[in-house]
């Protein structure tokens, strides 16, 4: 015995019709009757009469109807529960984000959604790329900001903020006075750059490469205010997104376009649109609104 066939009884008793009961349940007249006969087998009773044109309830039926109406309005009561118990945790977003979310602006993002919506909590962690993209793909989190060229294709994805990759070198340095800089021109160089487990990490080496030369790869870390601090006492120079540093304003210290395309696109990205918290959509289309086409950020 199951809930749907105890609604389909109650539905047949109200309308009196198999027919009429399919219309209002929306199923067919064939599966109002499967279910019923299903129910009389396993009471092993008759709950109608059908021999006359408009079906009757037998004695066994009367007697059935009152715990019929009880069961389901239990059922109706603990699916309530359930439902209530879920728009509270769905009032709770789970965000995760690159080191660089100050930089680009998310975390006034982050602030003025909850301004605009107060009701919605917001648990907010800074991981590596690496790590959130998994967290994403585990549904440890509903969100992540990260960079476009990390994400699974598998993952929907709203992107808001293009970023180019840049030379940093102190100001006194001879490359310092250029308005564009080629990596043939860092064959020299002592390069301090982020961590050899990212993709920006390997894309620099690979250019190098591209340009018949092993990079000097003499540090490597996973924050961008100790590398520009490097650079400022003159321990190399590096390759980093030209917006975030300039928004960090290290004194001492100059960014020059790369001659070489090379960009980066700051991302949302989520599992399935369409399986989202409403909270989670709510957070969705005012991001969506905020970065729209007319808004949308490009530092090319």
């Amino acid at each position: 015995m199951d809930i749907q066939q105890i609604q389909y009884f109650l539905e047949v008793v109200r309308s009196r019709n198999f027919s009429v009961a399919a219309e209002n349940l929306y199923t067919t007249q064939s599966s109002v009757s499967k279910n019923i006969k299903s129910l009389e087998k396993e009471l092993n009773i008759q709950l109608f009469d059908r021999s006359k044109r408009q079906i009757q309830l037998t004695e066994a039926g009367k007697l059935i109807l009152k715990d019929a109406h009880s069961i389901v309005q239990e059922y109706d009561n603990l699916i309530h529960t359930i439902s209530s118990y879920q728009l509270q945790k769905e009032d709770t977003l789970s965000i995760a984000g690159i080191p660089v979310m100050a930089q680009y602006d998310i975390t006034g993002l982050l602030t003025d959604f909850q301004t605009a919506h107060p009701n919605i909590k917001l648990q907010i962690e800074e991981s590596e790329t690496t790590h959130i993209c998994s967290q994403l793909k585990n549904h440890e989190c509903d969100f992540i900001f990260t960079r476009k060229e990390y994400l699974d294709t598998s993952f929907e994805s709203l992107e808001f903020f293009n970023d180019r990759l840049a030379v940093v070198v102190p100001q006194d340095h001879p490359l310092g006075k250029k308005k564009q800089i080629s990596v043939s021109e860092l064959r020299n160089e002592n390069l301090l750059l982020l961590s050899k487990s990212t993709l920006h990490y390997d894309k620099i080496t690979e250019i190098c490469r591209q340009k018949g030369y092993e990079p000097r790869v003499v540090y490597t870390g996973t924050h961008m205010d100790n590398i520009l601090d490097l650079v400022g006492k003159n321990h190399g120079i590096s390759l980093l997104m030209q917006h975030a540093v300039e928004y960090l304003h290290p004194s001492g210290i100059v960014s020059i376009p790369l001659k070489e395309e090379f960009s980066s696109t700051i991302t949302l990205a989520c599992n399935n649109y369409h399986q989202l918290s409403p909270a989670g959509k709510s957070f969705w289309n005012y991001v969506c609104d905020k970065f729209s086409a007319d808004t949308y950020q490009d530092t090319n």
